[in-house]
């Protein structure tokens, strides 16, 4: 008879090289942006919080603007993959319990909320580099939400009468504005308690 042979244990996946120096990277581009924005950011300031060279940073970023795009995206990423998870059927409660996620999730980490936001605001000259994905992402989350409350009206969970363009508009608004309160005033402001109370308000007021 055989001997049983010891289970083996199970091999854990491990990231390439490349990817996982491109984490890296991103992550320092993270932390060079929350505190210089991208117009005073440098590719050598990245390199060096890395431990590599610039050469060694192009190969992976071949320019400030790919590195730029490269940080928003992977924070957009995050964001959707938390909506998606909370977000398991479609209703009211779900639709407002990702932004909750969402919120929740940002202020476990102020450095990325800086960094996003003084990009976002650099952005609003029509010369940066980030103008158009900026444009194009506030666009496409007015569609998306647009489309999700509206749903939710002929579903019979939100009332007929719920001006849904102006609610969307308000939403981002106090998301966009409660972080840079939290961000001036970290002591002051609880940004959970503050947007969940929010929350609770615009589900009493508009659910059917």
């Amino acid at each position: 008879m055989t001997e049983p042979q010891p289970a083996t244990a199970p091999r854990t996946r491990r990231a390439p090289k490349g990817e996982k120096r491109r984490e890296e990277l991103l992550d320092a581009a993270l932390q060079v942006f929350s505190m210089e924005g991208y117009s005073g950011a440098s590719m050598a300031q990245v390199a060096a919080i890395v431990g590599i060279s610039v050469a060694g940073l192009l190969h992976h970023f071949p320019s400030k603007i790919s590195l730029l795009m490269g940080v928003l995206q992977r924070r957009d990423e995050v964001n959707q993959r938390i909506a998606d998870e909370v977000r398991a059927e479609k209703s009211l409660s779900g639709l407002l319990g990702s932004l909750r996620a969402i919120n929740r999730s940002n202020a476990t980490a102020p450095g990325v909320v800086r960094a996003f936001t003084i990009l976002n605001a650099e952005s609003l000259l029509d010369t940066h580099p980030a103008w158009g994905w900026f444009q194009e992402r506030y666009a496409g989350i007015h569609r998306r939400m647009h489309g999700q409350f509206a749903d939710l009206v002929a579903m019979g969970e939100v009332r007929a009468d719920v001006d849904i363009a102006g609610l969307v508009e308000e939403i981002l608004a106090m998301m966009d504005g409660l972080q840079i309160q939290w961000l001036r005033f970290p002591d002051q402001v609880d940004l959970v308690a503050r947007f969940d109370t929010y929350i609770a308000r615009v589900d009493a007021a508009i659910r059917a």
